[in-house]
C-alpha cells in the first residue's frame, strides 16, 4: 500500500505543478484576470480566436481583447458568459469573430489543455450534444483528475513563453516575403482549415448563434466582424464549400440593427498581401489599418469610443 500512497503523492505534486504553470499562465487565464481585475469602462470587448486577436488593437480604441489563438465558437460560447457573470464592467459592445475557419469542423473537438477550457465548457453535456459521450468523458476526466496527462508539448510551449501555445505576438516576423509566397500561403491556410472538413460544423453554429442570442438577452451590444483574409485564401475556401453564403445563413436570423450588427472586412486587403504575416493573419501594419477602419465604423454604429 505504501507504493500506492507514494504514487498518489507524486500525482498530487505533478498536478499542482501543472496547475501553477500551464494552468495559471495560459493566455486565456491571463486575459480572464486582466478583464476581471479591471473596473473601468470598455468601449469594446473583443472575443474570438487568432484573427480577432491579431486583427484588432483593442487598447487603442479604449477596449480590451480576450481573444486567444485556438479558441473557437464553442469555447467562446461558455467562456464569455463565464466572464460576464463575474464582472459588472460597463462594455460598449462585444466584438465577435465570424469566418470560414471559425465555422469549419477543423479542430471542432479540440479543447487542449482540458484543465483550462474545462473551467468554462461543460464537457459532459457537450459530449452528449456531439454524440461522443465517451470521448468527452475522457476530456472531462483529464481536466479534473489528471490535468498533466499528455501535456508535454504544452509544457514545452509554456517554457518557451508561448502562453496560448502559439506565437501570437510577433506580427511582423515574416515582413518582406514576396507576394507569390504570401498568395501560396493563403491557399495553404485555407486548405488547412477546410480540406476534408465540413464548412459548417453543427456544434460551432449552435454555439455562435446561442452566444449572440444570450448576449442580446443580457442587453449587450454585439458587433460581428468578418476579418480580412487574402484573396487566395477566400478563393480556395469558396472552392472547398466555405462560401460567403454559409456565413450569411448563420447571421441572417441574428441581425438586429443597433443590437446585433455586422461588419464585413473580408475583402479589405485582397490586393495587399503585404498586410498579412501569413495566409490569413494580419501583420502589424494590417492590424493598425483595420483598427482605424473599425473605430470609424463603430462610431458610425453609435458605439462610444
Amino acid at each position: 500500500m505504501g507504493w500506492i500512497a507514494g504514487l498518489l503523492v507524486v500525482h498530487g505534486l505533478v498536478s499542482a505543478a501543472y496547475v501553477q504553470t500551464v494552468g495559471h499562465d495560459h493566455r486565456a487565464v491571463e486575459l480572464d484576470r486582466a478583464f476581471l481585475e479591471g473596473d473601468s469602462d470598455l468601449s469594446v470587448l473583443v472575443a474570438g480566436a487568432s484573427h480577432a486577436r491579431n486583427g484588432v488593437a483593442a487598447e487603442e480604441i479604449g477596449g480590451l481583447s480576450i481573444a486567444v489563438a485556438g479558441e473557437h465558437p464553442v469555447k467562446t460560447r461558455f467562456r464569455l458568459p463565464w466572464l460576464l457573470d463575474r464582472s459588472e464592467r460597463p462594455i460598449g459592445a462585444v466584438i465577435l469573430e465570424l469566418d470560414a475557419a471559425s465555422l469549419s469542423s477543423w479542430k471542432a473537438d479540440s479543447f487542449e489543455p482540458e484543465f483550462v477550457w474545462g473551467r468554462y465548457v461543460p464537457l459532459l453535456e457537450l459530449g452528449m450534444l456531439r454524440g461522443a459521450p465517451l470521448d468527452y468523458a475522457g476530456k472531462w476526466a483529464k481536466a479534473r483528475l489528471v490535468p498533466y496527462a499528455g501535456e508535454l508539448d504544452n509544457l514545452m510551449f509554456w517554457r518557451a513563453g508561448l502562453r496560448a501555445f502559439q506565437d501570437e505576438d510577433d506580427l511582423d516576423r515574416f515582413r518582406g516575403q514576396p507576394p507569390a509566397w504570401m498568395r501560396k500561403s493563403g491557399e495553404e491556410a485555407a486548405r488547412l482549415h477546410l480540406e476534408g472538413y465540413s464548412p459548417r460544423d453543427p456544434a460551432k453554429v449552435w454555439a455562435f448563434q446561442g452566444l449572440v442570442q444570450e448576449l442580446r438577452a443580457r442587453q449587450v451590444r454585439v458587433v460581428v466582424v468578418r476579418f480580412p483574409v487574402m484573396a487566395d485564401y477566400a478563393a480556395t475556401a469558396e472552392a472547398l464549400g466555405a462560401t460567403p453564403q454559409v456565413l450569411d445563413e448563420v447571421m441572417a436570423p441574428l441581425l438586429a440593427p443597433g443590437e446585433v450588427d455586422q461588419l464585413d472586412y473580408s475583402a479589405m486587403f485582397y490586393d495587399r498581401p503585404g498586410a498579412f504575416y501569413d495566409g490569413d493573419h494580419l501583420n502589424g501594419q494590417g492590424r493598425r489599418a483595420l483598427t482605424r477602419r473599425l473605430a470609424s465604423d463603430l462610431a458610425r454604429l453609435g458605439v462610444a469610443l
